[in-house]
């Protein structure tokens, strides 16, 4: 008697919670989710609430079904970011270091080449001061910089480099 009392509990629930499921799927659309996958993982996560609810025998003061619905919505944004998370992952081009930048380009140069940059860069590093030193070397790391001091720097070597031009 008492396991019938509960499968209709249950069924009951499974049927009122179909017109929740059909106004949240209109706020989170997934692209590849029909009807019946927004109905399967809405009685999933409805299951899964009930079974707790009920382990902790105090439902007196929760409302199930806007418990269930909060719960429910959340899935569905979160599917929804991972499911274009997973599309945007293609369409971003290959992610290239600055420092590992500044390495392959002296590769591609012949040996003049790197020991005069080379030797610029040693008199840029003479120009500058200690702090914007440091600033430079992030910058090569490609760390984020205040964009003042990246101004101040850059101002300071184009002036050193048109002077002894």
């Amino acid at each position: 008697m008492k396991r019938e009392k509960m499968m209709d509990t249950i069924e009951n629930m499974l049927k009122n919670i179909e017109p929740i499921i059909m106004n949240c799927r209109k706020m989170a659309k997934i692209p590849s989710w029909e009807i019946d996958d927004y109905m399967q993982e809405g009685r999933i996560i409805a299951l899964e609430l009930y079974n707790k609810l009920t382990l902790c025998n105090d439902t007196s003061q929760v409302n199930f079904y806007i418990y269930f619905k909060v719960r429910y919505s959340c899935f569905l944004i979160d599917t929804y970011r991972k499911t274009n998370a997973f599309k945007r992952k293609f369409d971003q081009p290959i992610y290239l270091d600055v420092s590992e930048a500044f390495n392959i380009y002296d590769h591609k140069q012949n040996v003049a080449d790197n020991v005069i940059y080379d030797l610029l860069f040693q008199e840029i590093l003479a120009i500058l001061t200690p702090a914007e030193v440091e600033t430079l070397n992030a910058l090569k790391r490609g760390e984020k910089v205040d964009r003042n001091k990246k101004f101040r720097i850059k101002k300071k070597i184009i002036d050193y480099i048109n002077e002894i031009l």
